[in-house]
């Protein structure tokens, strides 16, 4: 295939993921000018919520933030990093595209959470241990007592997605083992565009009754999520990721709202996450 024809196959590409983005921003139901409601109709809903025994964070913003759309190229990248982790019984599966690995001698992680992620980071930022570990970041609301996770980060924000997450156990005071997945390099395929506020994406799922009664919202992050899969490419779009916990069970769980329709992301599977 010569370098013309490659040339003209990605201009096709970006052509076909431009107008799929185009027709997804003409399907938005949402007018970002008006997306903050009024101090009343706010202070109905903030009464609503407070009624139902739904407690919010004492700082949630009602200002817009901006975000990209991002696309990832579909491939195999950690599939060739076996043989470097030679600190590591490592094993690549296809059918998941995850690496497996576990450490050939012992991985001492002792001391306090401070200590321990410290210990953490310095494991996986060697690449004998660890491939493209050091694009990876600490997500403690996704962690458990046992298990650490990271997601990937990017110039444009964090990627909040099974394709792009390192987690690591440790018990016993030792790293027992790490599960990974890898997107590789992102880019952006569209301009910045301005998204609704922390505030509107847990009013829009208060009114579409996606937080119970008697429960907590505990944080709100602005991150990446998958949208969908066009031509060999992943496209991820700004979210605002909503942790609940259940004041009766305590467990916590992560919704996604689209941060530019304030629609919730039902292909999207919530995390379910002990509290440390």
């Amino acid at each position: 295939m010569d370098h013309k024809r490659i040339e003209w196959l990605f201009l096709i590409v970006f052509a076909l993921i431009d107008i799929y983005l185009g027709v997804e921003i003409l399907r938005s139901p949402v007018n970002l000018s008006t997306a903050g409601a009024n101090n009343t109709s706010t202070t109905n809903i903030r009464s609503e919520m407070r009624a139902d025994g739904i407690d919010l964070p004492e700082k949630l913003s009602d200002k817009q933030a901006s975000g990209y759309y991002l696309a990832a190229k579909n491939r195999n990248y950690l599939s060739g990093k076996v043989s470097s982790l030679t600190n590591m019984d490592a094993h690549y599966s296809k059918s998941d595209n995850n690496l497996y690995a576990t450490p050939k001698q012992e991985v001492d992680i002792k001391g306090k959470h401070e200590e321990i992620l410290k210990q953490l980071e310095k494991f996986k930022n060697n690449p004998k241990n660890v491939p493209y570990g050091k694009q990876f970041r600490y997500e403690p609301d996704m962690s458990g007592e046992n298990n650490y996770t990271f997601v990937q980060n990017s110039d444009y924000g964090q990627i909040y997605d099974n394709d792009a997450q390192l987690t690591i156990t440790v018990q016993d005071g030792q790293i027992t083992n790490y599960t990974m997945s890898y997107l590789g390099p992102i880019s952006s395929v569209r301009e910045l565009q301005s998204t609704i506020s922390p505030w509107h994406a847990v009013r829009a799922m208060y009114t579409d009754r996606e937080i119970v009664n008697n429960s907590k919202v505990i944080k709100v992050k602005l991150g990446y999520s998958k949208l969908t899969d066009v031509k060999g490419s992943i496209i991820f779009l700004p979210t605002w990721l909503v942790w609940v916990e259940n004041k009766t069970t305590k467990n916590i769980t992560m919704k996604r709202v689209n941060a530019y329709t304030a629609q919730m992301l039902q292909n999207n599977t919530s995390y379910n996450v002990e509290k440390n």
